[in-house]
């Protein structure tokens, strides 16, 4: 009688071993594919940042549209958004105001996106999760009735804001910026926080690294170079807002990679959240 030749135990853990060695081996490339990939699309999404903001500006004699309205019509409360204190914080992921599937909300400038095809990164849709540090989202989490990441692209408040504490800073048009190719109209923002670099995460329609108080300090402290403004406690202190490092981070502080920006003068790059003053200051 013949017997069916079958593998022995010791055969079965070398096959065993050699998956895992091979997993081991291919996860990391894999990972840093998609990481690669993620980026490529945001960087294309962010494209479309650079060519509505060019079209806005040639004809609106070069005005800014004003970043606390760049996304939605008002700033007061629609109705559905009743029960909600903080509604304003809460409107970037809020699925009731997704722009995508309620146009009616958008604003002026929003309507030059008609283009795009995403208003989020695809990396913050993994990282934007319900237990969000930011102290706006926690106050009022339990009120928002659809929870849906769609935005996280975010406009610079110097940037023709109405906000009376930056009015030493902004500037109205695109002609009065000294660094158009290096200053950023719009920029990625996350809702992760350290608080020793910045006390807000995502959770508004505009990027705001502080206001003109905290400004005039910080140049009494390393001097006129907008360069050497950094966050941190290596810097001059935690900043309002940073730019969102989740490109090729470590996974030990997603918040030390880099993010994508739109530049004034039509090219996306993206940078380290050290390098958020210095490409948002149009002076």
């Amino acid at each position: 009688m013949r017997r069916s030749k079958a593998f022995t135990l010791i055969e079965l853990l070398v096959v065993i071993s050699v998956i895992a060695i091979l997993l081991a081996i291919m996860l990391p490339a894999l990972s840093k594919a998609k990481n690669l990939a993620q980026g490529a699309a945001c960087k294309g999404n962010m494209k479309n940042y650079c060519l509505a903001i060019e079209m806005y500006t040639n004809e609106s004699d070069g005005r800014f549209p004003v970043p606390e309205r760049c996304y939605f019509s008002q700033t007061s409360a629609y109705p559905v958004e009743s029960g909600l204190s903080s509604y304003i914080h809460l409107r970037w992921c809020n699925g009731d105001l997704d722009l995508t599937m309620y146009p009616e909300y958008g604003s002026p400038f929003f309507r030059y996106m008609g283009n795009a095809k995403a208003f989020i990164c695809p990396t913050v849709k993994t990282l934007a999760v319900r237990n969000s540090e930011d102290h706006f989202y926690v106050a009022d989490m339990a009120r928002l009735k659809h929870y849906k990441p769609w935005y996280n692209y975010t406009m610079n408040a110097y940037l023709g804001s109405e906000n009376s504490g930056v009015q030493k800073t902004i500037v109205k048009k695109v002609t009065q910026v000294k660094r158009p190719a290096t200053t950023y109209s719009f920029v990625e923002e996350s809702p992760l926080v350290d608080t020793a670099y910045n006390v807000s995460g995502l959770n508004d329609s505009f990027m705001v690294p502080g206001d003109d108080g905290m400004i005039q300090g910080w140049f009494a402290k390393v001097g006129p170079n907008p360069a050497l403004v950094i966050p941190g406690p290596e810097g001059v202190g935690p900043f309002w807002d940073v730019i969102g490092g989740f490109h090729n981070a470590p996974a030990s502080d997603l918040l030390a990679g880099r993010g994508n920006c739109a530049l004034l003068d039509g090219h996306v790059d993206a940078y380290r959240r050290a390098d958020t003053f210095y490409h948002a200051y149009p002076r």
